[in-house]
């Protein structure tokens, strides 16, 4: 009996490292900007804004890789302490499926942020934002190998993962600060804190409570122009969930071919630490962004991945509406 508590507890453990491991991670966070922080709910120019964004992991590695699509909603509401304030308001929805276990983790977040402009001309912008959701998880065990079920046995270990899907209540914040260094160029940086309600769940069979533990995103980017057809972005993002953490540098370029165009071409390069070399290319026409990220492993896992770590494809669209002005009908008097 005892040996079996010591097997639940190591194999308990082992699945939940993976859990935490396999946090949801983007090469390109632009089309997932709720999901890196709760302060860019509203962070654009514009009314309302929507995207998609799809990943696809290890292809060449595993039969059953690991799919991410994530899509979002927000927009802007003018008000709060003063006329140059706004609010911003989001809806955050996604799945990831991960490995031949099918390990699925999906979540619904609202999302909301204050706006602080320190003046009118919006030269600093100071963003406090909040979120919270539920995230639903589960595992398929149907697909479940081990020795002894390779020679037609039972194996006591499969019933961990029996009717596994804990439904987790999150809590996310996020601070942000943007600040123009001219009349094109700014600086933006911020900090999330995801999970902070870590909550807990077990495995069937099992007593040992697991922990959804904290996960920090930090960024930072600076974009500046050179002339009115180029422009460049060089940006910043670290990540970091109980021992696991995932940091990346990108330098992107964007060009206009010429200054009346509504087309801009984007492309970039980047390097997750210890992993892949970052490709990135996509284009600006008029209110549409189109993006494709391409992750090309150059640790010591290239010679199982034959190099290819991952694919992204994002897009978003910003909308403006434009409202009438209200006039007060006047009253002219003839004069006699």
């Amino acid at each position: 009996m005892k040996l079996r508590t010591i097997l639940l507890t190591i194999t308990s453990t082992l699945i939940l490292q993976f859990l935490y491991s396999q946090d949801i991670h983007f090469t390109n966070y632009n089309y997932s900007p709720l999901y890196l922080s709760a302060a860019k709910t509203g962070e654009f120019q514009g009314t309302y804004r929507f995207g998609v964004n799809a990943r696809t992991q290890f292809d060449s590695f595993i039969a059953k890789p690991y799919r991410t699509i994530m899509g979002y909603v927000d927009g802007n509401i003018a008000g709060g302490l003063e006329d140059h304030h706004w609010f911003g308001l989001g809806l955050n929805i996604y799945t990831d499926s991960a490995g031949d276990l099918a390990y699925k983790n999906s979540g619904v977040h609202l999302s909301a942020a204050y706006h602080y402009a320190l003046d009118k001309k919006y030269n600093t912008v100071i963003t406090l934002g909040g979120q919270f959701g539920i995230t639903q998880r589960s595992i398929n065990d149907e697909n479940y190998i081990s020795t002894k079920t390779l020679m037609n046995e039972t194996d006591p270990d499969l019933s961990l993962l029996d009717n596994f899907n804990p439904t987790i209540f999150d809590v996310n914040v996020g601070l942000s600060l943007k600040k123009k260094t001219s009349k094109t160029d700014y600086l933006n940086f911020g900090v999330a804190v995801n999970h902070l309600s870590q909550q807990r769940f077990t495995f069937s069979n099992s007593n040992v409570q697991n922990t959804v533990e904290i996960r920090i995103n930090a960024y930072g980017e600076y974009y500046f122009q050179t002339s009115k057809q180029l422009a460049f972005r060089p940006s910043i993002v670290y990540s970091r969930m109980f021992n696991f953490q995932n940091l990346f540098g990108q330098v992107n370029l964007e060009y206009k071919p010429n200054k009346k165009s509504p087309t801009i071409i984007k492309g970039g390069l980047g390097l997750r630490s210890g992993d892949a070399l970052q490709i990135l290319a996509g284009m600006f026409y008029k209110d549409w962004d189109v993006g494709i990220a391409y992750d090309l492993t150059v640790s010591s896992a290239a010679r199982f991945t034959n190099r290819f770590g991952g694919l992204e494809i994002g897009i978003k669209k910003i909308l403006i509406k434009n409202t009438k002005p209200k006039a007060t009908p006047a009253i002219l008097c003839p004069h006699f």
